[in-house]
């Protein structure tokens, strides 16, 4: 090996380990929990500003007691979304929430808390939150209505099918007999 390409080799291996430690620095602001993410309480630290936990079962939507197990809440008006989820904890933004019905809310909290009990799948959470809502009573086919209303303009992405697909699908999750 030349000279020249001995140093550029040199050069190239020194980069690539500053960019290793680098990304190693930046991902242990965050230590993974047994779940595979961050705490809530990592969580807040990580994103500052207003971003509160409230604990498990003392979430109110519109004065309506929400629980997802044992999981508690993370009110976090900076997320880019309504809502999110982490294994363990439901993340919400409580400044977009307050533009959507009650109903819509309560949807947004039941496929966030869908995702810890059934995993990444969009459309499984989907259907976890209008089968939820319908068992526990507060979701009528006027407020299956309401929330593809709400989703119907979203356009799909790598994550998501569109929301006149997804409201198909939920409406067909609505009707499963099998539902009591």
């Amino acid at each position: 090996m030349g000279r020249g390409r001995l140093q550029r080799a040199r050069t190239l291996g020194l980069a690539g380990l500053l960019l290793l430690c680098g990304l190693g620095l930046a991902l242990s602001s965050f230590r993974t929990s047994a779940a595979g993410g961050p705490t809530p309480e990592e969580y807040v630290n990580h994103v500052g500003g207003d971003a509160k936990i409230v604990g498990a079962g003392e979430l109110k939507l519109d004065g309506k007691k929400m629980t997802c197990g044992q999981r508690p809440t993370v009110l976090d008006s900076q997320l880019d979304d309504y809502g999110a989820a982490y294994p363990g904890f439901l993340i919400l933004n409580p400044k977009l929430m307050t533009k959507v019905p009650t109903v819509v809310k309560q949807w947004i909290f039941a496929h966030e808390c869908g995702h810890q009990f059934r995993g990444p799948d969009e459309e499984t959470a989907d259907c976890f939150a209008v089968q939820r809502g319908r068992r526990q009573g507060w979701l009528t086919p006027e407020g299956l209505d309401e929330i593809c209303k709400f989703i119907s303009p979203a356009k799909g992405d790598s994550m998501h099918f569109s929301g006149s697909h997804r409201c198909e699908s939920m409406r067909r999750c609505y009707a499963d007999p099998a539902i009591k």
